[in-house]
């Protein structure tokens, strides 16, 4: 049963809505008395528009705040999406490696070796030399993976991920193809 979108995910969906609704163009202007003014662009091409007054108690680093909100959080949002995606290609990583702990990756890999669209992957996205033989592909596969030996996928937690990882990056290849 699905509890639907969680409290803090509909918060962050209303500040990716307000921040993508709002103007970009941002600057401030001294006034009369100290006062500052935030001006803003609200449409493209418009002239500047005053849209905040900045008493001379603000402090420099609340208007420094201000005036960079919008492109902070722009920032925090590219970031933060950058691991979401991080997190959900680890967690298939994983998931491929914990639903089949008994999966012998090693004899999988050796397969992958012998087959022409595995091996032409190889050559268009990471540079294996022709001739494409089976052996040039499993040298290329330990390479990329940082391991001596395709036992060690059977052995070894990271290498098994980093080749869950590249077999996804594969069949992603594929169906571009």
């Amino acid at each position: 049963m699905n509890a639907g979108p969680s409290p803090d995910q509909i918060r962050l969906d209303k500040i990716r809505a307000r921040h993508g609704e709002a103007s970009r163009d941002w600057t401030v202007d001294v006034k009369a008395r100290g006062q500052r003014q935030l001006f803003a662009r609200l449409l493209p091409g418009a002239a500047l528009s005053p849209v905040a007054t900045v008493t001379e108690e603000c402090g420099w680093q609340d208007e420094e705040f201000l005036l960079h909100a919008h492109s902070d959080i722009e920032f925090l949002l590219r970031i933060y999406g950058r691991l979401v995606d991080r997190l959900a290609e680890k967690t298939r990583a994983l998931a491929c490696y914990e639903e089949r702990p008994e999966k012998n990756y090693a004899a999988e890999c050796a397969i992958k070796c012998g087959e022409p669209s595995f091996k032409k992957f190889l050559e268009e996205c990471h540079g294996l030399d022709r001739p494409l033989t089976d052996e040039r592909a499993a040298t290329k596969v330990r390479s990329i993976l940082g391991i001596g030996s395709r036992r060690q996928l059977n052995e070894d937690h990271a290498a098994a991920e980093r080749w869950c990882d590249l077999r996804g990056h594969f069949d992603a290849w594929r169906r571009r193809g």
